[in-house]
């Protein structure tokens, strides 16, 4: 059994998935919002949006850096919003649409989608703490890579 005092600190960016789904909703106005804050100079509002959003431990920012972050959560919150619409979508027609064809494909990808906007979410957080030196990259990599996807997707439609 371990002890309180030896037991490694709980980490306080876990969330309920509903909240998760609510903050990659909300990434793209208020990443939209950032960049306008930058732009007018004002990142003290930018780093109170963060704060209200959940980005508790967030500090002060440079316009680039302000404008910089606002652009990286805006295209994650247009991630989010394509895998809400994956997941509603694996929801309304999965299982509905035959068991043996698409149900058994469409169930647990409605779980993998939950965790995939847990990860955004919490991902976005880390990025505007600014703790780690490892997110920046991680998150332009993730961002780089849902615009190719996304723009793949829209030219076979």
């Amino acid at each position: 059994m371990t002890d309180v005092l030896t037991r490694p600190e709980v980490d306080r960016e876990r969330r309920p998935l509903g909240r998760s789904l609510v903050y990659g909703a909300l990434l793209v106005p208020v990443g939209v919002q950032t960049m306008a804050d930058a732009m007018l100079g004002e990142e003290e509002t930018a780093v109170r949006r963060w704060r209200r959003l959940g980005a508790r431990d967030v500090q002060s920012m440079s316009n680039a850096r302000t404008f910089g972050y606002g652009l990286l959560s805006a295209v994650l919150g247009l991630t989010s919003w394509f895998v809400m619409l994956l997941m509603v979508l694996a929801v309304v027609r999965g299982p509905f649409w035959g068991f043996v064809e698409h149900g058994l494909i469409a169930v647990p990808g409605i779980v993998v989608f939950l965790f995939v906007l847990r990860g955004i979410a919490a991902l976005q957080t880390l990025l505007v703490q600014g703790t780690r030196r490892w997110v920046l990259p991680a998150t332009i990599v993730l961002a780089a890579g849902s615009l190719a996807f996304f723009w793949s997707w829209l030219q076979q439609l």
